[in-house]
C-alpha cells in the first residue's frame, strides 16, 4: 500500500494543474485583475483539502506498531514470521494504514477488540504485500458476528455462514470462523482470506486485469474460469467448495496459496501459477522457514 495510491496521486496532480489552467483561461476571456488575485487563494485551499487523506496515512504509517501487537503477529501470523526485517517493516505499515482506513466493527457498529481488528488487517497485508500499488477493496468496512456462524437471516451464532463477501456493502465475518483461521497456519483454511478473495476478484474483472502467463498474456476472468473448467475436483486437494463456480473456486484456491502453499504448487502447478501471476509473490518463499 502506498502512501498516496497512484489513481488519487494521479487525480490530485491533474487537478493541481487544472485550477491555475482554468484561472489563467478565465483571466484571459474576462480581462479582471481578481482572477490572479483568487487563483493563488484557490490552489493553496486545494493543497490543504487534498492534503489531509495522504497526511493522515503518512502519520499513521510513521506512528508503526507496538511491541505487544509485534509480538501478537509474530505468534498469531505465521507470513509475518517468515519475512525479514524489510519485509516486516512494510507489512505493518500496512496494517497501520489499513486500520486508519477501513472501518471494522461488530453488529450495531459495536466496538471490536484489537487482537480481532489486528487479524484482519494482518490477512489483508499478506494478500497485499506482492501488489503494493493495490488498496483493499474494501470501502463500506468489515463487520464481524460473534460465534463461528450466522445464518441467512443474519441470526447470530445460527446457521453455517462463516463469512460473506457481498457486492455492495461490507465484509462479513464471524468471529469464532475467522479467529480458528489463523490459529491453524497450514490447514488451508481462512475465511478472511476467503471472502477478501472475493472482493479482489471482482475488482479485476471491473479493471480487466490481465495476467502474463508461461502460455502468454490473457485476461484474468479467462484465465481463473478457463482453469475452474479443467481442473479436476474429484481428485483435487482443494476442499469440494471450490466445484461451486469459479469465483469459488479462486476463493478456495487463496486461501491454501497463502496458507500451504508447497502442495498446491506440487499438485496444481497451472493453478499455482496463475495465484503467484494475480498476487505477484511466492507465499512458498516466505514460509520457507515452516518445516516441511
Amino acid at each position: 500500500m502506498r502512501i498516496i495510491p497512484p489513481y488519487n496521486l494521479f487525480f490530485m496532480i491533474l487537478y493541481a494543474l487544472l485550477i491555475p489552467l482554468v484561472g489563467t483561461l478565465v483571466y484571459f476571456m474576462s480581462g479582471r485583475k481578481e482572477v490572479l488575485l483568487i487563483m493563488p487563494l484557490l490552489f493553496a485551499l486545494y493543497l490543504a483539502l487534498s492534503s489531509r487523506e495522504p497526511l493522515r496515512r503518512q502519520r499513521a504509517a510513521r506512528a508503526g506498531i507496538s511491541p505487544e501487537w509485534r509480538e501478537f503477529l509474530l505468534s498469531r501470523s505465521a507470513y509475518f514470521r517468515g519475512l525479514d526485517k524489510d519485509g516486516r517493516m512494510r507489512f505493518e505499515r500496512d496494517v497501520r494504514l489499513f486500520l486508519v482506513d477501513v472501518r471494522i466493527s461488530g453488529i450495531g457498529g459495536r466496538s471490536l477488540s484489537w487482537p480481532i481488528r489486528l487479524l484482519i488487517a494482518a490477512g489483508a497485508a499478506a494478500m497485499l504485500h506482492g501488489r503494493p500499488d493495490w488498496e483493499p477493496p474494501l470501502v463500506d468496512g468489515v463487520t464481524v458476528y460473534p460465534g463461528m456462524s450466522f445464518d441467512r437471516n443474519y441470526q447470530v451464532k445460527k446457521g453455517n455462514i462463516a463469512g460473506q463477501a457481498p457486492a455492495g456493502g461490507p465484509m462479513l465475518l464471524a468471529e469464532g470462523s475467522m479467529m480458528q483461521g489463523f490459529a491453524d497456519a497450514e490447514d488451508g483454511f481462512n475465511v478472511l482470506i476467503h471472502e477478501l478473495a472475493h472482493f479482489f476478484d471482482r475488482e479485476a474483472r471491473k479493471a480487466g486485469l490481465k495476467l502474463r502467463l508461461r502460455s502468454g498474456t490473457v485476461a484474468w476472468a479467462e484465465a481463473i474460469t478457463r482453469e475452474w473448467q479443467r481442473h479436476d475436483h474429484g481428485t483435487s486437494i482443494l476442499s469440494a467448495y471450490a466445484a461451486q463456480n469459479e469465483a469459488e473456486f479462486f476463493a478456495v484456491a487463496s486461501e491454501m496459496f497463502f496458507e500451504n502453499p508447497r502442495p498446491l504448487h506440487d499438485a496444481h502447478p497451472g493453478l499455482f501459477e496463475i495465484l503467484r501471476e494475480f498476487y505477484q509473490q511466492d507465499p512458498r518463499q516466505v514460509l520457507a522457514s515452516r518445516p516441511a
